[in-house]
């Protein structure tokens, strides 16, 4: 059984968690800069207030996360309940005959079981996030308190493990997406998806294993850019939105 072409319940819930996580990424940005003035050597995670303030968005997140993803369970459910369950077998195939190329990319069983995956992924690695942040945050302070002294030194050094292991916090999330992605073009028989997917995790491995912190200044304040960091918020806000755009421009009732 498939539903109307027209209808995208799939790319359109990816895109709104996008948006959701765009709007939480500059809300947090705004975060940092109201509440942390100056130049520091101690990461933004080390102060208290704005811990809390990245926990309690982190928090929203999923809880909106799963209501978008439930919502659009429930319509896909709503739309499949038209048809008894005997039926549905052989609506598909009517469908199939009568109308050929044009019916939806993927039955409805399909659509449903790449809905439950997604919500899966969304809500379960944010969850795994704020666990690993919080150790993350925990070996931080102990390499702080280990190694700064006062001197140049000891504050190079600081720096240069923070960015070596900085990638660990983010390689859960990261690669849930990824593998989210790839099912999904496994779903879809679509290279493109497969290729983008592993192309995303080779730049996270390289910028895990080669790039240095670059530090930049903002409004007065010297910020240090992290690029596993980086490469994982462009790809779950930037990327996840320009694969809801992709999906609902080329395939159909996706």
């Amino acid at each position: 059984m498939y539903i109307n072409p027209r209808i995208h319940i799939l790319s359109g819930a990816i895109r709104n968690v996008a948006l959701l996580k765009i709007i939480a990424a500059i809300f947090e940005g705004i975060l940092r800069l109201m509440l942390k003035k100056g130049t520091t050597l101690s990461p933004d995670m080390i102060d208290i207030v704005l811990w809390r303030s990245q926990f309690l968005i982190s928090a929203a997140q999923i809880i909106l996360t799963f209501l978008l993803f439930f919502n659009s369970w429930k319509k896909l459910t709503r739309y499949i309940d038209v048809i008894p369950e005997d039926d549905r077998k052989a609506m598909g195939d009517l469908q199939e005959e009568y109308f050929g190329e044009n019916i939806a990319s993927l039955s409805v069983t399909s659509i449903k079981s790449l809905i439950e995956l997604w919500a899966v992924i969304f809500t379960g690695a944010e969850l795994l996030y704020c666990f690993t942040s919080l150790m993350y945050r925990r070996f931080t302070s102990l390499l702080m308190l280990a190694l700064f002294n006062g001197s140049t030194v000891s504050a190079n050094f600081f720096v240069m493990l923070y960015n070596m292991t900085h990638g660990f916090k983010y390689q859960e999330i990261l690669s849930s997406i990824l593998l989210g992605v790839f099912i999904t073009g496994i779903f879809l028989n679509d290279r493109i998806l497969k290729l983008s997917s592993l192309s995303v995790l080779i730049i996270f491995l390289l910028a895990f294993a080669l790039f240095d912190m670059q530090t930049v200044n903002i409004m007065g304040r010297d910020i240090g850019l992290v690029w596993t960091s980086v490469v994982c918020h462009v790809s779950e806000t930037v990327g996840l939105f320009l694969l809801s755009f992709y999906l609902s421009r080329h395939y159909k009732g996706l």
